[in-house]
């Protein structure tokens, strides 16, 4: 995809004319953009003001490197280990822990690994 020549500031500068009542058409000219273009800018940087632009972008960042943490953790999870992580309860013996952590794995498997979370412990089958 191709970058575009104007910075996002000079495209909110662009934005905030037109919204101030300069024609897109001159705004346009002048730039040296399509009026579609223009458009574009318009939906996609609204009302949006310089700081807002740069909370977007440190949004979309964070929210990319979460998506690869996220995708790491799950191929870890789908990997098959030779000897699965232990609960710490598990390790006194007892026939409920064990039940318990068995009812755990039985449940990730069902959900891809996906048993995670507050409750994951709770979530035992009688």
């Amino acid at each position: 995809m191709r970058r575009s020549q104007f910075t996002e500031n000079e495209i909110l500068h662009l934005l905030y004319e037109a919204s101030a009542g300069v024609s897109v058409a001159e705004i346009c000219n002048t730039a040296g953009v399509s009026v579609r273009t223009f458009y574009r800018w318009r939906r996609r940087f609204g009302g949006l003001n310089v700081p807002a632009v740069q909370q977007m972008k440190e949004l979309t960042a964070e929210n990319a490197r979460l998506r690869s943490l996220v995708s790491n953790l799950f191929e870890r999870l789908r990997e098959p280990a030779a000897d699965p992580p232990s609960v710490a309860i598990a390790a006194v013996g007892d026939d409920k822990a064990r039940r318990q952590e068995q009812a755990i794995r039985s449940a990730a498997k069902k959900c891809g690994g996906a048993v995670t979370g507050r409750f994951a412990s709770v979530r035992v089958n009688p």
